[in-house]
């Protein structure tokens, strides 16, 4: 479990900023659920194997923004209440990070939040295919691995955690490394394996 006094107060509350770049810009809600004091999991979408973009990845609710969205939080919200089916009341907004720039043209910002409802999700099946409920311990504990990926010059690397729920890899991955690495004791050093797929994403731990 996570205190949430270990990061609240880094958590930046400015709302209003939209990052100056050229990119699609983009909001997430980066969700944990627990007691009023501790974060113990938190909750992803797998994303419907039909979308022409990412199908079957686990991610966080959120997407691109629109014109009529004043802000990324805005656009976070709008999505949260599109994808899982419930109302944004049952967010508390603590903070936002930094955001991440994807390799596909992306500026993704998180923004953290506790979710306090009752987990009745109706959530819109055609964007989700599945809510889940990520305990936090499992990042410690499931298998963590690294490729470098094929290709790229300058080195980048990816990284995959192997869950009984999917593969969490990608930008979703990063973010939840990076605010892990920032926010909490996670050290772990990740398996460095081959690439195992032509194509992203680059590796199937089953076949290791």
């Amino acid at each position: 479990m996570l205190a949430y006094s270990q990061f609240t107060s880094n958590l930046s509350r400015d709302w209003i900023s939209i990052p100056p770049t050229q990119e699609k810009k983009s909001g997430v809600v980066f969700p944990f659920y627990g007691t009023d004091e501790e974060a113990e999991g938190l909750i992803l979408t797998q994303r419907a194997k039909h979308l022409k973009s990412h199908p079957g990845q686990i991610s966080f609710p959120g997407g691109v923004m629109d014109n009529s969205d004043s802000n990324l939080l805005e656009t976070a919200l709008r999505e949260w209440e599109e994808e899982m089916g419930v109302s944004k009341s049952h967010l508390d907004i603590l903070g936002r990070v930094d955001g991440l720039l994807t390799r596909t043209g992306f500026h993704i910002t998180p923004f953290i939040a506790k979710y306090n409802g009752d987990f009745q999700f109706s959530h819109n099946t055609d964007e989700v295919d599945n809510i889940i409920l990520l305990p936090l311990k499992k990042l410690w504990e499931k298998p963590f691995y690294s490729i470098q990926i094929p290709n790229r010059k300058p080195e980048e690397y990816a990284y995959y955690f192997d869950f009984d729920e999917g593969l969490l890899w990608g930008a979703t991955c990063e973010i939840i490394l990076n605010f892990l690495k920032t926010h909490s004791q996670f050290d772990r050093i990740p398996k460095l394996v081959r690439p195992n797929l032509s194509h992203p994403p680059f590796l199937n731990p089953k076949l290791l």
